[in-house]
């Protein structure tokens, strides 16, 4: 059984989609790499699925590890970020 999770963009990733959030199907008892993964197939742009493995899925409280649970909440993926 499978369960939808809408995930935030931001950076990059609000670039290359014409929504400001993204919902994709993962497993009822996915991780953060089944959203990584779910992530893939769903973003249309090479760019953006090349950031994938970079960037980080995070809730309002705490960025999440590719082992954690994901949660029922809201998530956000943030793309690696660079400044001076």
């Amino acid at each position: 059984m499978n369960r939808s999770i809408n995930v935030r963009l931001f950076g990059a990733f609000r670039q290359s989609h014409p929504e400001s959030s993204l919902t994709v199907e993962i497993p009822e008892q996915g991780r953060v790499a089944d959203l990584r993964q779910a992530m893939e197939a769903a973003l249309e742009s090479e760019n953006a699925r090349s950031l994938l493995k970079a960037s980080a899925f995070a809730t309002d409280t705490a960025v999440l590890d590719d082992q954690d649970p994901v949660p029922e909440q809201e998530v956000s993926i943030l793309p690696p970020v660079c400044g001076g």
